[in-house]
């Protein structure tokens, strides 16, 4: 195991079996899940739900992750078990997307034609509130080794198993929030990511959403080497398109969703438009700067792709992934004022 903390972004390395790597998080990242589980939600319910009532909501999940991915439910009883605190409390964070939130993230891909050497590249802005930032603390990646299945590079935040990543045999996911239509008991959106980056094809990938009893809505945009999948889905219904570039924000824009959300912010308008602006324009010359540029970007500022503290929201963290080189190419903080780190296998 090796931890990198401080001013660059916290790194560890997790190995062995699903439960005892699961141990190994909670035990190391004992404190920062204490503060999510308190703040991000017996604070944030407090005087609208009792923890008693949390907690009951929390464990009407616990069966259809169980049934989903058996490996999932291990990790995440390690993580209690590591970090002291209740499963239902470790099943409740990794349901944060269905406390009917609205995160902010920009999410794009291209590939083939698209991309000047005919790479793919992925990769997205992580965007939280400003008191979420907590010292440069809230964002942690994560190197898994596996003895069954790929190895995972995966981004996440504390308590929740993965949030975004890319793993050995290239498949790489990254999403975002949008309005949710529709909730459900099922399996939370955080564990239909970390069961994507378990898989080993494309098909696999997009197969782990599909078969999903999903609990809530989102987009996922997932690659590989060559490949390009934008899914968008609720708990009963799923629409997939397959593109040489997209770009993504916080609002659906399929015909099969998006008239039946109430709203589309102007934010998430403004960086969708922007970020496919930028894809277009640069057609055929997208490479990794390219990319880098593309989440450096300052229309609308401070709510641009690159957001800026000012109004409540800001980038936490930004990357870039090469599904055929393995590489994971991470920014802690803006990436308008930070360097890309190399990460791979």
């Amino acid at each position: 195991m090796s931890i990198i903390k401080g001013k660059n972004l916290f790194i560890m390395e997790l190995s062995g079996e699903p439960y005892d790597r699961g141990h190994k998080y909670g035990e190391v990242c004992k404190n920062l899940i204490a503060r999510m589980v308190e703040e991000q939600f017996y604070q944030e319910f407090s005087g609208r739900l009792t923890k008693d009532e949390m907690l009951k909501r929390a464990r009407k999940y616990v069966p259809f992750i169980q049934s989903y991915s058996p490996e999932i439910a291990d990790e995440l009883k390690g993580i209690a078990d590591g970090s002291g605190r209740l499963y239902d409390e470790i099943v409740m964070v990794n349901a944060l997307e269905e406390r009917d939130a609205f995160a902010r993230c920009t999410s794009f891909a291209a590939t083939g034609k698209a991309t000047k050497d005919g790479e793919t590249y992925a990769g997205q802005s992580w965007d939280g509130m400003e008191k979420e930032w907590w010292g440069g603390e809230f964002g942690l990646l994560f190197k898994v080794r596996r003895k069954n299945g790929p190895d995972i590079l995966d981004y996440t935040n504390p308590g929740i198993l993965a949030g975004a990543g890319l793993n050995s045999k290239g498949i790489s996911v990254n999403w975002n929030t949008v309005q949710q239509v529709k909730l459900t008991a099922g399996v939370p959106s955080y564990i239909i990511v970390a069961e994507v980056l378990k898989q080993k094809t494309i098909g696999e990938a997009l197969d782990a959403v599909l078969r999903a009893d999903r609990a809530g809505c989102f987009n996922l945009v997932i690659t590989d080497d060559t490949e390009l999948y934008a899914v968008e889905a609720t708990p009963d219904d799923i629409d997939v398109s397959y593109s040489e570039y997209m770009g993504h924000a916080n609002h659906f824009v399929s015909d099969k969703f998006r008239l039946r959300q109430n709203v589309e912010y102007s934010g998430s308008i403004v960086r969708y438009n922007r970020m496919n602006r930028l894809l277009k324009e640069n057609y055929g010359e997208i490479d990794l700067q390219t990319c880098m540029g593309f989440l450096r970007d300052h229309v609308n500022y401070p709510s641009s792709i690159c957001w800026h503290p000012g109004n409540g929201w800001m980038t936490l963290d930004s990357w870039v992934s090469i599904p055929s080189k393995r590489e994971f190419w991470i920014v802690h903080g803006q990436p308008c004022e930070n360097e890309f780190g190399k990460f791979g296998f």
